[in-house]
């Protein structure tokens, strides 16, 4: 059996996509999960290999199924099946509809999303050991979730995974400690420690966290690296459904809003379906400046009289959309962008914590050792300082040589 270790595994099941990393890898795909009851996902054609001959180690990110073990203590339980990521986007040509459940992270689709990514991260593996698997909550469900979350983390998974040739491989995936905090502190984390989890960036002041998701928007500030009470902003609507949503309506055709997002990001505001070309820069450009003003309103109304925010760190994949305008609206805080991959500043926040934590627990128990062996030491000495002095103890080791 091949067994991969990640020290620490950063993870973030986003709305609108989930990012895994680890120091040196990572991995990018929409937040989508669809349960299989019947058809040729769940046919048994697809053959669960037993024996590591011929077994052909290459998975398409863009067809990802899992089957997933209801409950891997007991050998009896039937596995699920589930469509993951692009392919379940590449299976419809009109609109998804993405989870904003409260109860998101107690669904099974989220652990079928996680197990997913880290088998294609470690396609070589039999089995996973993660020993601090480190992710957050929005602020506003942190409270309800963090315990039954971090619960149902800290597991040993059983799962099989499609390959390219249709067979799907078994895999084991074991996560000892889960590490769950609130997601604002993610991009805190990211904006102030370097990749080994040191904090290199001094901040005494007022911070400020606006992350621009796909389906979320959530802010909140820190001064001095404790939260503001009161200082949380949440909304439940977008990039989405402001500026995607706007723009599908626009048109005269039924397509995607994952697809409209996809020409934005190549920097394309038009679609062409049968040599017809629906271009819509305009409206585009109108939603982005109603969504930033709406933003830059509420963090005003919230956080004006926050006398100790010195600057706002803007972050989260939208703010490549949004930044310029928001800055512009945002007169009076001065603002700033994450300018490196900002989809991945969470991710990245979550490693960086990992890091720290794993030095903290080593300085920890180097200290504790050092303390241990002193006290021995002490107490030898005591112990020799109370007996009478005896001269069969003086031996010296001789070797006899014939």
């Amino acid at each position: 059996m091949r067994i991969e270790t990640a020290n620490v595994l950063g993870v973030d099941l986003g709305y609108d996509s989930v990012k895994i990393k680890t120091k040196d890898k990572e991995l990018l795909f929409p937040s989508l999960a669809e349960e299989e009851e019947r058809g040729v996902l769940a046919d048994a054609s697809f053959e669960v290999l037993k024996s590591r001959d011929n077994l052909v180690e290459e998975f398409d990110p863009e067809k990802m199924i899992i089957q997933v073990h209801g409950n891997p203590s007991r050998e009896d339980e039937k596995f699920t099946t589930y469509r993951v990521g692009d392919y379940v986007l590449n299976q419809r040509s009109s609109s998804i509809a993405y989870s904003l459940s409260d109860d998101k992270y107690e669904e099974p689709e989220e652990f079928a999303k996680l197990l997913s990514g880290v088998c294609l991260l470690y396609p070589k593996a039999d089995k996973v050991v993660i020993n601090n698997l480190v992710t957050g909550l929005p602020i506003k469900y942190y409270e309800k979730h963090k315990s039954s979350f971090k619960n149902k983390l800290e597991n040993n998974f059983k799962v099989h995974f499609k390959n390219i040739n249709n067979e799907f491989i078994p895999k084991k995936i074991e996560v000892r400690q889960a590490t769950i905090i609130p997601q604002g502190l993610a991009s805190y984390y990211d904006f102030i420690m370097n990749k080994e989890g040191v904090v290199t960036t001094n901040m005494e002041g007022g911070l400020g966290v606006v992350d621009l998701g796909g389906l979320t928007i959530d802010c909140v500030a820190f001064n001095n690296g404790e939260l503001i009470k009161g200082s949380p902003i949440s909304f439940n609507e977008g990039v989405r459904k402001r500026i995607f949503k706007r723009i599908q309506d626009s048109l005269e055709i039924d397509v995607s809003q994952d697809i409209i997002k996809r020409q934005i990001l190549k920097e394309e505001d038009k679609i062409k379906v049968r040599n017809e070309v629906y271009d819509f820069s305009d409206i585009k450009e109108y939603a982005i400046d109603r969504l930033a003003r709406d933003i830059a309103l509420q963090i005003k109304n919230r956080w004006e009289s926050y006398l100790m925010i010195d600057k706002i760190l803007i972050t989260g994949g939208a703010s490549l959309l949004l930044f310029d305008k928001i800055n512009e609206y945002l007169a009076g805080f001065p603002c700033e962008q994450i300018h490196n991959n900002p989809q991945f500043s969470n991710c990245r926040g979550y490693i960086k914590l990992g890091f720290a934590l794993h030095k903290k627990n080593e300085n920890t128990e180097t200290l504790a050792t050092s303390s241990e062996d002193k006290n021995n030491k002490d107490e030898a000495k005591r112990t020799d300082d109370e007996q009478p002095y005896d001269s069969s103890q003086d031996e010296v080791a001789v070797t006899i040589e014939e």
